[in-house]
């Protein structure tokens, strides 16, 4: 389903698209300027070292508790040997602790997948990778439109506005 500003206007007025041509390079160049500037790339990997510390954190904070229930496990072993508890309220209380240990180590893979993950310079070369490409295109074809445009707007003076599906980095 194409835009009614598409319809009305570009797909009916060459110059629009030539206009919007210009407006989508200009734009993707300003953007791999900022991702290949030095401050962005240096922010980018502060922020994900920070976000690594607070995930190995996270990991060794579960992993306590981990170490917390299998000592738990141990002594309804010690307790069901002693005959202090019974076999039904031993295999309740393993069953509950069981299910604690699994939800700890579904917690804990999850966050050593994201720390695996989070390579700020690979993403950002990908990023610069995928821009590129869009730099040598020769027509503005729909599906680039959909790839990289949310919704366009047309103020009325007639200068877009151009809502892309990505944001734009901020350097601070």
């Amino acid at each position: 389903m194409r835009c009614a500003v598409y319809q009305r206007v570009i797909k009916s007025c060459p110059q629009w698209r030539i206009i919007l041509k210009e407006t989508i390079l200009d734009d993707i160049q300003t953007l791999i300027q900022q991702v290949d500037n030095e401050k962005y790339i240096k922010k980018m990997e502060r922020k994900s070292k920070s976000t690594k510390s607070d995930s190995q954190k996270k990991i060794n904070k579960i992993n306590k508790q981990m170490d917390v229930l299998k000592n738990r496990k141990r002594k309804f072993i010690n307790l069901l040997a002693d005959g202090m508890i019974t076999h039904e309220e031993y295999q309740e209380s393993i069953e509950v602790t069981n299910k604690d240990l699994t939800e700890l180590m579904e917690q804990k893979n999850e966050l050593l997948s994201l720390m695996e993950s989070e390579d700020v310079i690979e993403t950002i070369e990908k990023l610069k990778k995928e821009l590129l490409q869009f730099l040598n295109f020769d027509e503005l074809t729909e599906d680039i439109l959909h790839r990289l445009i949310n919704r366009i707007e047309v103020k009325e003076d007639g200068t877009p506005i151009i809502h892309y599906r990505f944001t734009t980095p901020k350097i601070e």
